[in-house]
């Protein structure tokens, strides 16, 4: 009851700004699609996970400064750091940036150097996210822990408008927070069997100003470019390229995590240069009336190169390449049988390989190379309403640094999930899946300085080659509900919950040991002073996540709401990763044939105190309205979002200081 009433309070509202809409309106549709989730597209409601889809083009998210911010108001995701690009990594359901698996157009991104990682991609490059929870390393391999966050960059078809066949997109926009300015060109254009886009960005960011209104320094000039093409050999064939760079000129805390440098020797400020190049070759074969082939091949390789000059110390310069093939097919079987069946199965191999120089530290010369193969099943039967998923993969690792004996491991990752469907509006499943992530190249060899707090103070890292690969093993369970004609005709409810409970073995930690000591004649010593990575025998990550969507004709209402929790069971302490108790609302309000509309998110944190930092609960609430001019006939769009309107004062989980109140505009014109 209460949850009607709220929305009927919200409609009541609604309704005067809507009164000269037109009588007859086509029903709502809100069929969202995943892919990443299966690995086949698929209904995100009716998934036996927990999905949400992120549309880059929604008015909200318009006027994004980073690819972060389209993702950072989910709940159960954290974002670190500040809105620095560099060191913004992503925290879920108790894992950091190691176990939540991230990928750009299907190719895994992310770098073992601290701090330092983040992601390095253009919001105005994207067309949508697909944040999947849970373990996913079936399909996905090592890293997919806590779940997975994919990015998809737009392609020709998604700016060519009915009957075109080419056409140039400008855009600019701007945000107080950091005084940015963004502006890019994209072209794009198709023939019968030809169809390609080039975007290039540029943007440029200053200091940020905080919550407690505290400025942080920064500088940063951002260019980026995408180049995507697809030839469609025949009916059956197609061969796409795919070209991404990104690179950021930045004037930073060496650590750009932190607000401000403390001026010791391992935080100091620093120019950095931030490269990320991705390339892509994928080839399609899918015969018509050959239903067991549809097979894939992808060959891909990815390289980072972060060249660092810290203020009155030497140059340091990192790189992290990444090379692979990856092969698979989609087999739809027994499609006339009781059990049709649809197989997906394939093998990958790929390298990624660390290259330091100069006076780099935390970034140990080694490589690390993968092997897997992988077996997925999804069976649904034709005279029940149940729908089955098996699936199971093998992955082995060999990693080498010189100086320490070379590691061969290998792991299985197996999968069942299952699905049942009552009634037209009842939804059960469950599902139970194991996951793996081996140790980062960092985490074993590691051996440079972590931090100083002074002579004879300094934090050293100390390698752990004998790590062991982190494995869970996740039980989830859950329910949707789905209604039509609730308060309106054609309006559309859902409401979908699931609760999770992870059993984690040899969960990878940081450990810091720093015994202080006084020794006569030398003074205030550390000794041991050193930080390793180590295994947790046992941990435990459990909590919950809800979804509720409503639409009609005059708005659309979203709430959700993430709990997780965990703690080491062996000592009983809670683990750094957890987060705060969350629910994020959506309110989208279309003014009548205006094609404008107006809309409010806010965003309410529970206080933490089961974290080794305790943090205050907060609550942030954002405005925005955008407008499409009918008369320039959808070519004109323009969007202001107002975020943090209240400037509220809150903090990450980890306790880093968040952001102020930004005004941020955004306009774009296609001809």
């Amino acid at each position: 009851m209460l949850r009607l009433s709220s929305l009927t309070i919200a409609l009541a509202y609604a309704l005067p700004l809507l009164a000269n809409a037109e009588a007859e309106t086509p029903p709502i549709t809100n069929e969202v699609m995943t892919v990443t989730a299966t690995g086949n597209d698929r209904n995100a409601f009716e998934a036996p996970m927990m999905v949400t889809v992120v549309d880059a083009n929604a008015p909200e998210n318009l006027a994004a400064n980073s690819a972060a911010d389209l993702i950072r108001s989910i709940p159960g995701i954290t974002i670190t750091g500040t809105s620095r690009s560099n060191g913004q990594d992503i925290n879920m359901r108790g894992y950091d940036k190691r176990g939540v698996l991230m990928l750009v157009d299907g190719v895994r991104q992310g770098t073992d150097t601290g701090h330092l990682n983040g992601i390095f991609l253009d919001p105005a490059l994207i067309k949508r996210v697909e944040v999947v929870r849970g373990p996913s390393a079936q399909l996905y391999g090592s890293g997919a822990l806590g779940g997975v966050v994919s990015f998809e960059t737009v392609d020709a078809k998604d700016l060519l408008r009915h009957g075109e066949t080419g056409g140039v997109r400008l855009f600019t926009s701007g945000a107080t927070l950091d005084h940015s300015q963004a502006m890019g060109l994209t072209t794009f254009g198709r023939t019968d069997n030809l169809d390609g886009l080039f975007s290039a960005n540029f943007r440029d960011k200053g200091n940020l100003r905080l919550s407690n209104g505290e400025t942080a320094p920064n500088d940063e000039q951002i260019g980026s470019f995408l180049a995507k093409g697809k030839w469609s050999i025949s009916d059956a064939q197609s061969l796409m390229a795919n070209l991404r760079y990104y690179n950021n000129d930045a004037r930073e805390p060496k650590n750009p995590q932190s607000l401000k440098p403390s001026n010791t020797k391992t935080d100091v400020m620093t120019n950095r240069s931030t490269e990320s190049k991705d390339a892509q070759l994928v080839y399609n074969l899918n015969p018509e009336g050959m239903d067991w082939l549809n097979a894939t091949t992808q060959v891909y390789y990815s390289e980072t190169n972060i060249d660092s000059t810290p203020q009155g110390y030497q140059r340091e310069k990192r790189k992290q390449k990444t090379e692979g093939i990856k092969v698979d097919n989609r087999s739809r079987l027994l499609q006339n049988s009781i059990i049709p069946s649809q197989l997906t199965y394939g093998a990958e191999t790929y390298k990624q390989k660390q290259v330091p120089n100069g006076a780099t530290t935390s970034f140990p010369d080694a490589e690390i190379r993968f092997a897997s193969g992988w077996l997925q099943d999804e069976m649904t039967l034709r005279d029940l309403p149940i729908s089955l998923i098996g699936a199971i993969r093998y992955d082995n690792y060999k990693a080498e640094s010189s100086g320490y004996d070379n590691i061969n491991a290998n792991q299985w990752s197996p999968k069942v999930a299952l699905s049942v469907f009552p009634t037209e509006w009842l939804s059960l499943f469950a599902s139970y899946a194991e996951a793996f992530r081996a140790p980062t190249m960092g985490e074993m060899y590691n051996d440079s300085l972590h931090f100083s707090m002074g002579p004879k103070m300094n934090n050293y890292w100390k390698p752990n080659p004998n790590l062991k690969p982190e494995t869970n093993a996740t039980q989830e369970v859950g329910f949707g509900l789905r209604f039509d004609n609730v308060l309106l005709a054609d309006d559309d409810l859902k409401f979908k919950a699931s609760y999770f409970g992870t059993k984690a073995d040899d969960y990878i930690s940081t450990a810091v040991n720093m015994k202080v000591g006084y020794r006569p004649g030398v003074g205030v010593i550390c000794s041991p002073c050193e930080t390793t990575s180590v295994n947790i025998p046992h941990a435990k990550i459990w909590g919950w996540d809800v979804m509720m969507d409503y639409q009609n004709t005059y708005f659309d209402l979203n709430v959700a709401y993430n709990r997780t929790s965990g703690k080491n069971q062996d000592t009983g302490e809670w683990l750094s990763t957890v987060n705060p108790d969350t629910v994020s609302t959506r309110l989208n309000v279309p003014l009548a044939n205006t094609k404008a509309s107006v809309g409010w998110m806010g965003i309410f944190a529970n206080s933490i105190n089961d974290t080794p930092t305790p943090q205050s609960g907060y609550a942030t609430h954002d405005f925005y309205i955008s407008y499409k001019p009918e008369i320039l006939k959808d070519k004109l769009t323009t969007s202001v979002v107002i975020a943090n309107a209240f400037d509220k004062e809150y903090y990450a989980p980890n306790g880093v200081l968040q952001d102020g109140r930004n005004v941020k505009l955004f306009a774009s014109y296609q001809f």
